[in-house]
C-alpha cells in the first residue's frame, strides 16, 4: 500500500505552470519524491526550489504537426496526440520508478492519456482548466464576427482530448465551481473542486500594510511620496485578462490625477491562440498607436517579472485592476487579494466566486465601458475608506485560498486514492 510521502509523476505542457508549485510544496512540506515531465521550461529562476532536490525536471520533444510554430486549428487533435506520445517515449525512454500516483494537467493537450502504458498501476489524477463553449465566454462573442471560420469549427472540437482524460482518470479534479459548471452535466458530478492554492506571507514575514508606510519601491524606482500606485498583472498584456480595459482606465486615470502612476507587469506579446487576431503581436504597441497614453512616463511598464518581484508590486499597490474576460479566476488576482490590495475586477461569473462586492472587493461592469475608470477614481480618492476591502480579501485568501490550507487537503486526496491503487 503507498503511503505518504508519495512517488508523484506530473506531466503538464510548461514548467513549473500550474503543478510546479503544488509538486514543489508537496516535496518541501511533505518529503514527495517527483518526476516533472513537461515540453518546455521557464528560465531558470522561474523554477521553485526544489528542482534538483526531492523535484526532478524532464523535458520532453513531440513530433508530427507539432513542431510546427504555427498549427492550424483543424490539426489541434493531431498535435495533442502528438504531445502525448512524445511525452510517453520519453518515458519509455528514462523509466522512472517507483510511481504511486500519475498527476496530468490536461490543458487540451492530453498529458497523461499514454502515461498509463509505461504506468498502468497507479492511478491517475487530471486537473481541468476549461471546458470551451463554441460562442461563449473567454473572448468568442466578441471576435465572432471578424474570426476565421476555421477557428469557429475549432471551437467546437476543442474539447476531444479533455473528453478523453475525462473518461480514463481515476480522478477529475478543477479547481472552482465555475469551472466544474462548465462540462457536460454527465461529468460534473465526477469532478473534484478544490483550489491548489497560492502562497501567502509567513507569520513572521512584514504586512503588506506596514511595507506601504515605508518608502515604496518598485524594480528599483522609488515611488514618490503621495503616488497612488494602479497595478495591473497577467502572464501577457492581452485582450482576455483584459488589458484594453486597463489601458482605457489607466488613460483616463492618468488624465483626472497627477498623483497616479501605473505599474504593469506581463509580457507585452500575446501568447495566447484564443486570441486569433493578436496572437504573437505585441498587443500595448497597437493600443498606443490606437490610443496614445495621457502620460508615458507615469505608465510603469515591467515586463515579465519573477514572484518576487510580482510580490514587490502587488505590495506597493493601492489599487489592483483585474478587467478580464469571462475565464479561470488569474492567479495574480488572488496574489492581489492576498498582498491586502483594493482589487476592483470585472463582474464576471468567475470573479463574483471569489469577491464579494463591497465586501472583500469592488466589481465593475463590464458592459458599461466608464465603469472600471469611475469606480476607480472612487478608491483612489479615498483610499481610507476602501482599505478595509484589501484587509477582508487577505484574510478571505488566508482562510480559504493559501496553499497551507489547500495543498494538505490535496496530499490527503492522493495518499487515500495511491493507497487504493498499485505502484510501479
Amino acid at each position: 500500500m503507498a503511503q505518504d510521502p508519495l512517488h508523484v509523476l506530473w506531466v503538464e505542457p510548461h514548467f513549473p505552470g500550474r503543478l510546479g508549485t503544488v509538486a514543489d510544496w508537496l516535496v518541501r512540506r511533505r518529503g514527495y519524491r517527483c518526476w516533472f515531465y513537461c515540453h518546455t521550461a521557464e528560465a531558470r529562476e522561474h523554477w521553485p526550489a526544489s528542482v534538483g532536490h526531492g523535484l526532478q525536471l524532464q523535458v520532453f520533444g513531440v513530433g508530427g504537426a507539432a513542431r510546427e510554430q504555427a498549427v492550424a486549428w483543424s490539426r489541434t487533435l493531431e498535435r495533442s496526440l502528438c504531445y502525448s506520445y512524445g511525452c510517453w517515449e520519453v518515458l519509455e525512454a528514462r523509466r522512472p520508478r517507483p510511481i504511486d500516483l500519475i498527476v496530468g494537467r490536461s490543458a487540451g493537450l492530453g498529458s497523461t492519456l499514454f502515461a498509463p502504458v509505461y504506468a498502468p498501476a497507479p492511478a491517475r489524477v487530471n486537473l481541468f482548466d476549461y471546458y470551451f463553449h463554441p460562442r461563449q465566454n473567454d473572448l468568442a462573442a466578441e471576435i465572432a464576427a471578424d474570426a476565421p471560420a476555421a477557428y469557429v469549427h475549432w471551437r467546437r472540437s476543442a474539447n476531444s482530448i479533455e473528453l478523453l482524460d475525462l473518461e480514463q482518470c481515476d480522478l477529475a479534479w478543477t479547481a472552482t465551481n465555475w469551472q466544474r459548471h462548465l462540462f457536460p452535466v454527465e461529468y460534473r458530478d465526477d469532478l473534484w473542486v478544490q483550489h491548489d492554492g497560492i502562497a501567502t506571507a509567513g507569520p513572521g514575514d512584514v504586512t503588506p500594510r506596514d511595507r506601504r508606510r515605508a518608502r515604496r519601491s518598485l524594480a528599483g524606482r522609488l515611488v514618490p511620496e503621495g503616488t497612488r500606485v494602479v497595478s495591473f498583472v497577467a502572464r501577457s498584456l492581452e485582450r482576455l485578462r483584459g488589458f484594453d480595459r486597463f489601458w482605457h482606465a489607466a488613460n483616463a486615470l492618468l488624465r483626472a490625477r497627477a498623483d497616479v502612476v501605473c505599474a504593469i507587469v506581463g509580457d507585452p506579446v500575446v501568447q495566447r491562440g484564443l486570441d486569433v487576431q493578436h496572437n504573437n503581436r505585441d498587443y500595448p504597441a497597437q493600443l498606443r498607436d490606437a490610443a496614445p497614453p495621457v502620460d508615458p512616463e507615469r505608465l510603469w511598464f515591467l515586463g515579465r517579472a519573477t514572484p518576487g518581484a510580482v510580490a514587490e508590486v502587488l505590495a506597493a499597490s493601492d489599487l489592483h485592476l483585474a478587467p478580464g474576460r469571462s475565464y479561470p479566476v488569474a492567479r495574480s488576482l488572488l496574489e492581489a487579494m492576498a498582498a491586502g490590495c483594493i482589487v476592483l475586477a470585472s463582474d464576471t461569473a468567475p470573479h463574483r466566486e471569489v469577491i464579494s462586492h463591497g465586501q472583500t472587493g469592488l466589481l465593475a461592469d463590464v458592459a458599461d465601458p466608464e465603469a472600471l475608470y469611475r469606480q476607480a477614481l472612487v478608491v483612489l480618492s479615498n483610499l481610507d475608506e476602501h482599505r478595509p476591502l484589501g484587509d477582508a480579501a487577505a484574510e478571505l485568501v488566508r482562510s480559504r485560498y493559501a496553499q497551507e490550507v489547500c495543498l494538505p487537503v490535496l496530499a490527503e486526496r492522493f495518499s487515500t486514492l495511491a493507497a487504493t491503487r498499485g505502484r510501479r
